[in-house]
């Protein structure tokens, strides 16, 4: 089957051809918008994965702090400061 190209008939096909891809392509709908959907959504999904992680760990930490004694002593005297009754700190100042 030879292509006649002098017939209208190819030209209109060939131009409602290439309108439907270019519709499809770069519409709102189209197959550009979908990759792109899909790379956002790819994206939130790995955030959600990243913060449950962080909420995983920060629940582990309330348990911790809830019935762990140590863990309660150590975040009092790292993070606050505060000593036992008797207790000495000492304050060593490097000068430069």
């Amino acid at each position: 089957m030879k292509l006649n190209f002098k017939r209208p008939f190819f030209w209109i096909a060939l131009v409602i051809v290439l309108s439907f891809l270019l519709v499809m392509t770069f519409s709102n709908q189209g197959f550009y918008e979908h990759y792109l959907q899909q790379k956002k959504l790819a994206e939130l999904e790995a955030r959600i994965d990243s913060l449950k992680k962080v909420n995983d760990s920060l629940s582990v930490e309330i348990e911790l702090l809830k019935n762990n004694p140590e863990k309660i002593e150590k975040v009092a005297r790292e993070k606050y400061g505060m000593i036992k009754p008797g207790e000495k700190v000492y304050k060593i100042q490097i000068e430069e």
